[in-house]
This record gives C-alpha cells, structure tokens and sequence, in this order.
C-alpha cells in the first residue's frame, strides 16, 4: 500500500503564539477549501493535550488559546497532532521547536483514503497554499515507499515526489522529462505523469536537477 504524504520543511524560525496560530488556521482552511468534505478537526487523543474543534469559521483566538496549551506543555517544542473527521480523513501533524533534536520545522498531512489522487489538483492545491502560507525550503507530495525504492528518502535532504517545491531556482536538464514552474521565490517541480504512474524513475529524474543523487543501496 502506497504511503503518500504531504510534507514541507524548513529551518527553525522563532514566532509568536498568535503567527503560529494564524499559519495553522490557514492551513486548515487551505484543506476545507479544497476538500469540502473535511469539515472538522480534532487534537489526536494519544497525545493527551487538549481537544480543538476546528473549522473553516474557528476564530483565530480558538486556535492562539489551543496553540498556547500546547506550548504550556514543558517542552520547548511545539507539537501539534490533529485529526479530520470528515469522510476523507487526514491527519495534520506539526512540529516546531529549536532543540538538540529538532534542527528545523515541519508539517505533515497525511490522508488514508488510496484513492485519493485520482484527484491530484486538489492536492496541488493545498501543496501550493503550505508553501504560501509556512515559506517552507522544500515541500512534496510524495509517496515514502517509492521514494525509498530510488534511494532518497533519507534524513537531511528534501523528499521527492510527484510534485516538489524547492526554494531558489531550479533549471532544466537536456534528457530529464520534468515540468518546471516558478512559484513563490522557488520551483515547481512536477512529474509528467499522474500519481498513480509515477515510478522511481520519475523522482530520480527530479533529484537529479536539484543535484540530489540516491543513496547506493549496497553502501
């Protein structure tokens, strides 16, 4: 089963509770607009926190008081983990934090529903909303696995996948078969195939023009 997910990632940047807030409001938003029918979400209970009811109209206050829990947790790290309770459910996890272990920030959607990028704009969408609104230094969408199976899906480089966003330009390559689109003081970079016939091949052809190279699998 493929592992698909949305991630961006940048490094560590000190903020207010209330910049915090606003950029996960967004977010949400971003995600309700493109997907209507993810209408609510709720603090993962395995974490312990609190509970947050989140829609299109949560006041931004609601979201500054939820993050503030959070942070009021003893660590120095902001950990948020929600779930959707719409019929496509998602999972929203962020982490942000200036620790021995954390070395920059992140944000994660993941959805479980496989059949999900037969709609693949919709998700270009929200892909293109988290680079606007976190200003991230690379985004994808990206399934793990296949990422794996080309060798670059490993700690300290940027995830590619069917579409990465990479800040600063990017510029073609005689021979790599790759759609690229200026976007947000970055590139898109968007594989000419649809998700569900993108292959290794395609992600290493992406890598390749930002000057990754997979990892030897017998090192």
């Amino acid at each position: 089963m493929a592992s698909w997910l949305l991630r961006a990632q940048w490094a560590h940047r000190d903020e207010s509770i209330e910049e915090r807030a606003l950029r996960v409001d967004r977010t949400l938003t971003a995600v309700a607009v493109a997907f209507p029918e993810v209408h609510a979400w709720t603090q993962d209970e395995r974490w312990g926190y609190h509970v947050l009811e989140a829609d299109g109209s949560t006041p931004l206050a609601d979201m500054v008081e939820a993050t503030t829990k959070i942070l009021s947790n003893g660590s120095s790290t902001t950990r948020l983990h929600l779930q959707s309770t719409g019929e496509l459910p998602w999972l929203f996890d962020l982490s942000m934090g200036n620790t021995l272990t954390t070395a920059s920030d992140q944000l994660t959607l993941h959805w479980s529903d496989d059949d999900a990028l037969t709609e693949s704009e919709r998700f270009a969408q929200v892909l293109r909303a988290v680079v606007s609104i976190w200003e991230p230094d690379w985004a994808s969408i990206a399934d793990t696995e296949l990422a794996t199976a080309a060798g670059l899906f490993r700690r300290g480089i940027p995830t590619m996948g069917w579409l990465t966003y990479i800040r600063g330009l990017v510029a073609g390559a005689y021979g790599i078969d790759i759609d690229l689109t200026p976007f947000e003081r970055g590139t898109l970079l968007q594989a000419p195939v649809s998700p569900a016939d993108l292959l290794p091949v395609h992600i290493c052809a992406a890598a390749a023009l930002v000057g990754i190279t997979p990892e030897d699998s017998n090192s």
